[in-house]
């Protein structure tokens, strides 16, 4: 997780960007996008590490070297050394998130490990948001990648004092045993990354679509606040149950909530309808995420698909924004946001195959 804490405060960063006074909203937005865009590449060159390199001390080295391009920014202020050193922040990052997938992917219980990754991104991202100071004088962009040093550090402390890990099929899958996968894996990869890309999509806008409630300001973000709560809840339901009943029911259960849910959005003008679909779709989100990725893990247990998936999810993130902007209209939200209900349907497709043979 700490790979990309900076994803769960996302909010944040930018605005104490801005507020430093050093650099404009567009800059601020082209600097987090950089550290995003190295991400993708770290997770990518992952892929072709997990299978060759010692996981415990390739994460040391990493997390080490992150922590030390995180606090060297609290003193950076030019904005085209700020791209690059974010950029190569965002390269470390990703390697250290695929590696760690793939470490998650080959644990006996890979259902609780990625739910419980899940659960720690929407626990400590809302925690952040919280306790970080309101301060638009400058000082506050400093206690944010301070924060991000410190939580680096805090991994580096934790990965020493991990015990020994029993890691499953420590001999890796032989190209026999996974070509039948391909067609499942593949299938799993699409319905990962349109998933995502709805769900991002919706939440990218979710406060524009609130004003639609005629409510004020503070109280749709309350809301937004209050019911995305509820993302600890739905990330906590694969620890709490596992695989019992098997993955495919509570995906079909947890996609069909969010097809729901953008539906509702598109009657967002009724309080009661934006505030159920906002519940409805952060209950959803990481229990939908978290299986499968915990699938992945089943389909693959060297760990080198969870590592690709770490790539799809970044992917997804990514293009969801792209995605909603590109089906706005003037004054209405209504075709995206079928068009999100459709890509989360087309996504419960992609997934049935690969989950009925993890059944």
């Amino acid at each position: 997780m700490s790979g990309v804490f900076y994803v769960n405060f996302l909010p944040s960063v930018v605005s104490t960007l801005v507020h430093s006074g050093s650099f404009n909203e567009v800059q601020a937005g082209q600097i987090v996008a950089f550290n995003g865009y190295g991400s993708l590449i770290g997770s990518t060159v992952a892929v072709f590490m997990v299978r060759v390199v010692a996981w415990r001390s390739v994460i040391s080295l990493s997390l080490l070297i992150m922590a030390a391009i995180d606090l060297s920014t609290i003193w950076i202020d030019s904005y085209s050394t700020m791209l690059a050193w974010r950029f190569g922040s965002g390269i470390v990052g990703g390697v250290i998130v695929g590696i760690a997938f793939s470490v998650i992917a080959r644990l006996k219980d890979p259902d609780r490990g990625f739910a419980l990754l899940i659960f720690l991104q929407f626990a400590c991202g809302s925690m952040v948001i919280y306790l970080l100071p309101n301060d638009e004088t400058g000082s506050a962009h400093q206690v944010v990648f301070a924060v991000m040093g410190g939580c680096a550090l805090l991994a580096l402390l934790l990965v020493c004092l991990l015990p020994a890990l029993v890691l499953r099929n420590n001999q890796f899958l032989t190209r026999q045993r996974t070509t039948g996968k391909k067609a499942a894996s593949c299938l799993l990869l699409l319905a990962i990354v349109l998933y995502l890309a709805a769900a991002n999509a919706i939440w990218a806008y979710v406060g524009l679509i609130g004003k639609q409630t005629l409510l004020e300001s503070e109280r749709i973000n309350t809301y937004i606040a209050c019911t995305g709560l509820l993302g600890l809840l739905g990330a906590l339901w694969p620890v709490i149950n596992s695989n019992r009943y098997g993955r495919l029911n509570w995906v079909v259960t947890a996609v069909g909530m969010s097809v729901i849910s953008a539906v509702m959005l598109s009657f967002s003008n009724i309080p009661l309808m934006f505030i159920g679909a906002m519940a409805l779709l952060f209950f959803a989100w990481p229990a939908v995420h978290s299986y499968l990725l915990a699938a992945s893990a089943q389909l693959d247990s060297s760990g080198k698909l969870s590592a690709i998936s770490a790539v799809i999810s970044y992917l997804g993130l990514a293009s969801g924004p792209m995605f909603g902007a590109s089906l706005l209209e003037q004054g209405s939200f209504s075709t995206m946001l079928y068009a999100c209900a459709a890509t989360f349907f087309l996504s419960l497709i992609a997934s049935i195959k690969p989950l009925k043979r993890c059944e």
